[in-house]
């Protein structure tokens, strides 16, 4: 499992466990069931410290 924060969006400042499989696209995509998104990695890839550990920054996608 992968930590990402989540910046801009219905998710910001959310920070979410994510597969590792699920990163390899660097596209992660949430549809629903209250709200759609899609947030891709921040370039270069950054990392924050949050209270559950260090994060990897993905970004909303407009």
């Amino acid at each position: 499992m992968t930590l990402v924060l989540h910046v801009g969006g219905p998710r910001h400042r959310e920070v979410a466990e994510v597969p590792a499989a699920q990163l390899s696209s660097a596209r992660l995509v949430y549809d629903g069931p209250q709200w759609f998104g899609v947030y891709e990695r921040f370039e270069p890839v950054q990392r924050r410290q949050t209270a559950q550990g260090s994060a990897e920054v993905w970004v909303v996608r407009e």
